[in-house]
């Protein structure tokens, strides 16, 4: 009994045990498994954060892509909200909202991420740069050039108001202006005022990534004339055909940068009316750039400088030489010898006003002109830039169907031989002068219809901010014109209010050319030969107050501008004017004497005026930044090169004939007409043509048109070389991606390279057919009436030259657009173009 009781105890103690046990285990498990789920819902967690914050990636690509302008909706208007979603396999899901506000240019990016009971929320915001929030920006490492040349009256200004001006790589900039009353010595002489000061920069934001520096310039021995400069600059000049030995900085012109947008307006209306005040020299003395970035007495010498905090910026000290160089060759030069650097001293960091070799002199004079937190150099972070792709294009291409008109083949097409370009020359020349010419489609702007246009949109106030970029997309060469005097689109855009409030962009994956219009039409030869006629695009020839539409063009090409009067070049005129033999271009005539093309255009007006109005131009950064146009035709004259002569004298040659001197004349001037004049595909221009300008028994000066020497005889400038380009807006050169999706084109690879003026870079041309003779004791050794034009027989007389054949002067001139470029301020509504740049801000988190 006893026995059975404490067996039965004993099992009962057992048991207790045994459930004791039972539940810790249980317990013990329950504990682990919870702690499990714990640390897989914290995990999932993270996992969906990723997921939710990554997520915004996808609506930042989308919005990269249209190049973070918001879509269009329905009505073609700017879309306010839109969205993007998706889901993981396993069941992740995520969205990404984004509202516009269209007052801050931000958008606000919600990403929100779930995953069976875990929420995300996450926001984020970005600004956007408008085109129109930039005066001038650069992607591009190389130097972009600001210069002034030959007229005291025309400024050439970077006047950006609120704008921001920004290039990656470094300014130089200089000018030729005339200093009448320069003394040859190192007291320097006054300044004129204020044509000198013509060079003028202005913004709230301004960056030149590689800095910013004068123009230098080799100086070369001067010519023997017994004056003080041969003693000047003995220690300096180096003998013609000598590698240079010193710099000077370049012409008569001083860079005034300041922050305020009133005295440059003010100034620049000053240097354009040549008027003494209201502003005066000291009013500006302190924005003035400076020669050198550090002291003393010139000739300065930047070698043995020291960055000592100081800078030498007195123009009325500045030595500025005119002097004849070369010898028998004549050359000319204006130089600003206040500092003298070597010819190393871009490798030394020793150019006298460069910002960066001298940064504590540069720093001192920011400060001093009131510049400090709005100029900068190196010492600023490089902004954010575009970098365009084939994406970009497909999406402004659907936007053209959508809400404008695309360009899939040619329209209204004419047929053009681009002799200007490299690339056909060699392609012509190679394929034995066959047909490679290709069309051009046209668009006339007046009667341009865009895919669901709703003019009454522009004057709606509630939809001002909505409004949308409507896109022209052009896959093939295209031509727009100005066929209007007072602009473009007058039918459906009248009313200025409606203009102004829209924004066209024009996107171009080939050629785009701009043919202007053109409202006086009489000529320099016949009345008032001392004004430029003008030619302008989006712009009123009448003056009456038309407003120019904001316009945006996009091409990884250049620009071409075009007179009205352009005449194609067609294959018919190739082959009679340009003929292929052995497989090289044997030329009749060039542009100078085409009367075919030019009779009626550069015979008639020469040097003129293209003027363009709020036009925003997105080119390549790999272009040439400063001459980012491209005048096709005969806008150009007379040039300062030796290379001309001989050039224009194998030109009007033709074989079996030589040129008869005029008596008193060396024939490098002139020739007495010979008879093949009317022979069938003549050299030269008929006797009644516009070339001679009436005088018929012998060629004009040095064989160009007549109308270049009227001009300059008119009081235009005796030393003008171009045209005049007066560009309205604004300058963005960006980097195209090298991606080449199947069957399209490298962006980053111009398709055409411009030739001008003798410029021809290859042996596609010869002129064998053609001669010349030389007896003037300039620049070329004698040759004999009849010889032929090739680069062998033209050899420079000076010694230091003579076995340096001149391939130029053997070259013919296929296009002929030199300009002088000026950029001018748009007006302070050219806002709203289109955006361009997105800035990351900082991802909050605000929930899960």
């Amino acid at each position: 009994m006893t026995f059975n009781r404490l067996g039965q105890s004993t099992l009962l103690f057992v048991t207790v045990l045994c459930a004791i046990g039972t539940i810790f285990v249980l317990s013990s498990a329950d504990i682990h498994k919870r702690n499990y789920d714990y640390k897989t819902k914290d995990y999932d967690q993270v996992l969906l954060n990723e997921v939710t914050t990554s997520a915004f990636s996808v609506m930042e690509a989308a919005l990269q892509r249209r190049m973070w302008e918001p879509p269009p909706d329905n009505a073609c208007l700017k879309s306010e909200d839109f969205n993007v979603e998706g889901e993981l396999a396993g069941g992740m899901k995520w969205k990404v909202s984004a509202k516009y506000n269209f007052t801050t240019k931000n958008y606000e990016l919600i990403s929100e991420g779930q995953y069976r009971d875990l929420k995300a929320f996450y926001i984020k915001r970005i600004k956007i740069l408008d085109v129109s929030d930039y005066l001038l920006f650069s992607n591009s490492p190389n130097t972009m050039t600001l210069r002034r040349l030959y007229n005291e009256k025309y400024p050439t200004a970077l006047i950006a108001r609120d704008r921001r001006i920004y290039t990656k790589g470094p300014l130089q900039f200089g000018g030729n202006i005339h200093r009448p009353n320069s003394h040859m010595n190192w007291s320097g002489s006054p300044a004129g005022w204020p044509g000198e000061w013509g060079t003028i920069i202005q913004g709230d934001r301004i960056q030149f990534g590689g800095g910013m520096h004068y123009i230098q310039y080799s100086i070369p021995k001067p010519n023997p004339v017994g004056n003080n400069i041969e003693t000047l600059l003995a220690p300096y000049a180096a003998d013609l055909g000598t590698p240079g030995t010193h710099h000077s900085q370049f012409g008569a012109s001083s860079v005034v940068v300041t922050r305020d947008y009133s005295k440059a307006q003010t100034l620049k209306q000053q240097v354009i009316d040549a008027t003494p005040g209201p502003l005066s020299k000291a009013s500006v003395a302190n924005e003035v750039y400076p020669i050198a970035l550090f002291g003393g007495t010139p000739p300065l010498q930047s070698w043995s400088a020291t960055d000592s905090g100081t800078y030498f910026n007195n123009p009325d000290r500045y030595s500025i030489f005119n002097y004849a160089w070369g010898g028998a060759n004549g050359f000319g030069i204006r130089i600003d010898a206040t500092c003298i650097s070597r010819s190393d001293a871009g490798t030394t960091k020793k150019i006298c006003s460069h910002s960066e070799h001298f940064p504590r002199g540069f720093a001192k004079w920011r400060q001093d002109a009131g510049l400090e937190g709005t100029l900068f150099t190196a010492d600023a972070e490089e902004i954010p830039s575009p970098s365009l792709n084939w994406d970009n294009m497909e999406a402004l291409e659907e936007d053209a169907q959508a809400c404008g008109t695309v360009i899939s083949a040619p329209t209204s097409p004419y047929q053009d031989c681009d002799i200007w370009d490299l690339e056909f020359q060699k392609k012509y020349a190679t394929s034995s002068g066959s047909n490679v010419c290709g069309q051009v489609s046209t668009i006339d702007m007046n009667s341009l219809a865009l895919n669901n246009f709703n003019p009454g949109q522009l004057t709606n106030p509630a939809l001002k901010e909505r409004l949308l970029r409507r896109v022209v997309y052009t896959k093939v060469p295209t031509e727009i014109r100005q066929t209007a005097a007072q602009g473009l689109m007058l039918g459906s855009l009248s009313a200025n209010a409606a203009r102004k409030n829209f924004s066209l962009w024009v996107v171009s994956e080939d050629t785009l050319a701009l043919r202007g219009y053109q409202q006086d039409n009489t000529s320099p030869l016949d009345t008032d030969p001392g004004r430029l006629r003008e030619v302008v695009f989006n712009a009123d020839a009448t003056n009456a107050g038309k407003e120019p539409l904001p316009m945006v063009l996009l091409s990884p090409e250049r620009v071409h501008l075009l007179s009205p009067q352009y005449v194609p070049a067609t294959y018919n005129y190739l082959q009679g004017y340009w003929p292929v033999v052995s497989g090289q271009i044997r030329p009749v005539l060039h542009n100078y004497t085409d009367y075919i093309r030019q009779e009626n255009d550069g015979f008639r007006y020469g040097y003129r005026t293209f003027r363009m109005e709020n036009v925003s131009l997105i080119t390549n950064a790999n272009i040439d930044t400063s001459n980012p146009f491209v005048m096709r035709g005969l806008w150009s004259g007379p040039d300062s090169t030796d290379s001309q002569f001989p050039s224009n004298l194998c030109m009007v040659s033709m074989a079996g004939h030589t040129l008869t001197p005029v008596p008193g004349n060396d024939i490098l001037t002139t020739a007495n007409i010979p008879p093949y004049h009317s022979a069938p595909n003549s050299p030269i221009p008929p006797l009644g043509s516009r070339y001679y300008n009436g005088v018929t028994d012998r060629f004009p000066r040095s064989y160009y048109p007549a109308i270049f020497w009227v001009q300059r005889g008119a009081g235009l400038n005796a030393t003008r070389e171009e045209s005049d380009l007066v560009f309205t807006g604004i300058r963005m050169y960006t980097t195209f991606d090298d991606f080449v999706p199947s069957g399209k084109r490298n962006l980053n690879t111009p398709l055409h390279t411009v030739t001008d003026t003798r410029g021809n870079y290859g042996t596609q041309f010869s002129l064998a057919h053609k001669n010349m003779q030389w007896t003037s004791s300039a620049y070329y050794n004698p040759m004999a009436a009849g010889t032929p034009c090739l680069v062998a027989n033209l050899t420079h007389r000076e010694a230091a030259y003579s076995s340096q054949p001149d391939y130029y002067g053997t070259q013919p001139s296929v296009n002929n657009g030199r300009y002088i470029f000026v950029h001018a301020d748009p007006p302070v509504d050219y806002r709203n173009l289109g955006s361009i740049i997105g800035i990351d801000q900082p991802i909050l988190e605000t929930r899960q």
